[in-house]
């Protein structure tokens, strides 16, 4: 008799272990007001695994190297697409990014001469005002944060559709902090990128315009670029 298919199945579990050692703590406010606003399942697994990662690796107050999130073996497991080869980082990426579109975390750079790695904190106003102070060098990074033997440079680092809209178009309001974010989830990164290039090109320099491209390239279809 031919074995049942399971391979689209998930794995059933027995029920929840309750150990009182092994609970995880997540802010209220995380369970409340962002995870019924999140749509995108890689934003919920990298905030998940970085909220448990940060319990681990001392609390909500400490650094957590950007490597530490990609090499975690439960988060790349659960984005591994079933039967396809390709690693899960740019799926783990792109949750990063949405989990900073939407203000869970924020990312920071570390760097001494040529050296420089990347950290992540979870955005609390004791964290945010830790790292202003560590950007204006009033506050001495910690040392989780030195990439060499001396004291690194700090600085706050947006996804790169953050930066590339206040590098061409303008400031960044709330309001149109939230379009983008909502951007990230619907379309890839290049396009959002080439998008804000051809508002460029074109002197057409409003988050309206690119909006309207990229609506126009889901709907049309876009030709890739020939290098």
């Amino acid at each position: 008799m031919p074995r049942p298919n399971t391979a689209d199945k998930p794995s059933a579990v027995t029920g929840l272990v309750l150990n009182p050692t092994e609970v995880l703590p997540i802010p209220v406010s995380f369970l409340t007001e962002i995870v019924p606003a999140i749509t995108s399942l890689e934003e919920l697994q990298v905030s998940l695994a970085t909220i448990r990662l940060l319990d681990a690796a001392g609390g909500f107050n400490e650094p957590l190297a950007e490597k530490t999130i990609l090499r975690d073996r439960t988060l790349r497991s659960a984005l591994r697409v079933e039967g396809s080869p390709r690693a899960p980082d740019a799926r783990i990426s792109k949750g990063l990014d949405l989990a900073l579109a939407r203000g869970t975390l924020v990312r920071l750079v570390s760097a001494e001469a040529r050296k420089r790695a990347i950290f992540y904190y979870l955005n609390t106003p004791e964290n945010r005002s830790s790292i202003r102070l560590m950007e204006t060098g009033q506050l001495p990074a910690p040392r989780t944060l030195w990439p060499d033997e001396n004291p690194p440079s700090i600085t706050i680092d947006r996804p790169n559709a953050f930066r590339l809209y206040e590098q061409n178009i303008g400031t960044l309001t709330p309001l149109i902090a939230d379009q983008i974010s909502r951007a990230i989830e619907e379309y890839p990164d290049d396009w959002i990128e080439d998008a804000l290039g051809e508002a460029v090109t074109y002197n057409r320099r409003s988050w309206r315009y690119v909006t309207r491209i990229l609506e126009n390239w889901r709907a049309y279809g876009r030709q890739d670029k020939v290098d």
